[in-house]
């Protein structure tokens, strides 16, 4: 069934393009980005999801990167810092949770990262 989210269609956007431009530029050539939107059948919360095969986001990072302006530092990326920080902004707004791990956590040596976003429950289940 399609997946409905209360919410501003430009911000959703926004959020969505953000996310996954970041997972593009920041991934290898020959990497892999996946966007997934997955909704739990018991609790109707639904999870955007951004994973890439880049170098990831080091733990003690993952907070800082959602200020403005801030870049994680040895990325050889062009950018101004601002898409995690509005980003997170578009999140609040929702209501909703934003969520950065290793892409794989059963390995955490290994490079990636997996950006969740957690909505509530959907609108006209």
């Amino acid at each position: 069934p399609p997946i409905r989210l209360l919410g501003n269609p430009t911000l959703l956007a926004e959020l969505v393009r953000n996310l996954a431009d970041n997972a593009l530029r920041y991934t290898p050539r020959a990497g892999v980005v996946t966007v997934r939107v997955l909704t739990d059948p018991f609790s109707g919360v639904q999870v955007l999801q951004v994973e890439d095969s880049g170098p990831g986001i080091p733990a003690d990072e993952r907070e800082r990167v959602l200020a403005p302006f801030y870049r994680a530092l040895g990325t050889n990326v062009d950018g101004s810092g601002l898409g995690l920080a509005i980003v997170h902004e578009i999140v609040q707004q929702h209501g909703a949770v934003l969520e950065m791990e290793d892409a794989d956590p059963q390995r955490p040596q290994a490079r990636g990262l997996r950006v969740s976003v957690r909505f509530q429950a959907a609108v006209g289940r």
